[in-house]
């Protein structure tokens, strides 16, 4: 069973966000079926190294929607893209390392992200976007 499925309230209702969420929420699925199996030691470094590329790709598109139309919190979600970012480098420092229970650590940090970032502060944008081009 997954950890995440894709439904109507994870959707901001923009498809090219959608399907990068989509993505996202993958990624975590393939973390949490992992460690069911005892085997996220194994995959962590290839999970962290996906995400790290992923999410510069994702918040890139978001960053560059927000400044194409001059979004009002486009700076306050920047901002909190950066977070986002520092920390997925931070855990793959701290894999790097070999530090015991990484792993849960990620997941914890990928399941507020999902529940406080995508469903929170994404859901902000989705009046100012509904009628504009995000490619």
């Amino acid at each position: 069973m997954k950890l995440f499925e894709w439904t109507k309230k994870i959707a901001v209702g923009i498809d090219t966000i959608d399907e990068q969420h989509k993505k996202l929420i993958s990624i975590i699925n393939d973390l949490n079926e992992a460690m069911k199996a005892r085997k996220a030691s194994e995959v962590i470094g290839n999970i962290l190294q996906e995400l790290s590329d992923y999410t510069v790709y994702h918040f890139g598109n978001e960053e560059r929607a927000f400044d194409k139309y001059n979004y009002p919190k486009k700076e306050e979600h920047k901002a909190l893209h950066k977070i986002y970012v520092d920390k997925i480098a931070e855990f793959i420092e701290r894999n790097k390392k070999s530090e015991l229970g990484i792993s849960i650590n990620v997941l914890d940090f990928l399941i507020d992200w999902i529940t406080n970032h995508i469903m929170k502060i994404d859901m902000q944008y989705v009046p100012f976007f509904s009628d504009k081009e995000i490619g």
